[in-house]
């Protein structure tokens, strides 16, 4: 375009006033067309990268911002805290995966309650031996019962930690 700009302005405007102008003129009509052209093919371009750049941005963030979510809820329960709840948007990809997650930790957070239940209960059942051993003469039937809770105690803990597999 500067190319034409150049050669039709370097020829001569002509002897007369008349050529003059009719020169002038003809190169509007040659250039003008050219330069608001080129003007608003940039200007749709820009508007084409514009809304193609809002469309991938928005899409990707569909896809990027439920994983950001999913990692940090993974950290936050990898660091103990089964409370956490995953939630994700209405249809996302990643809601299936959300609930699997959710269903998880609600088995290890039932898994730990009962662990720690079991606990606390083989607890009582060791201090009431305890008691019962402290005694000079305990009676024979108090220790087999005291015995008996404490076996029934670790047969719960067996139990509330029999379905968790581990790597050894």
């Amino acid at each position: 375009m500067v190319l034409l700009l150049y050669f039709s302005l370097s020829r001569q405007l002509g002897d007369s006033y008349g050529s003059a102008i009719y020169t002038i003129y003809d190169l509007k009509i040659r250039a003008l067309p050219l330069i608001f052209a080129s003007f608003y093919s940039v200007l749709i371009l820009g508007l084409v990268t514009a809304a193609i750049a809002a469309i991938s941005v928005l899409f990707s963030h569909r896809i990027a911002g439920p994983l950001y979510r999913l990692e940090k809820n993974l950290d936050a329960i990898a660091s103990g805290d089964l409370t956490v709840s995953t939630r994700f948007r209405g249809m996302d990809q990643l809601s299936s995966l959300a609930d699997e997650m959710n269903a998880m930790v609600r088995s290890l957070n039932h898994a730990s309650r009962s662990v720690m239940d079991s606990a606390e209960d083989l607890k009582a059942a060791e201090d009431a031996l305890k008691a019962l051993l402290d005694m000079e003469a305990p009676p024979e039937a108090e220790l087999k019962e005291a015995a008996g809770a404490l076996k029934a105690s670790i047969e719960k803990m067996k139990k509330a930690v029999s379905f968790i597999k581990v790597k050894e």
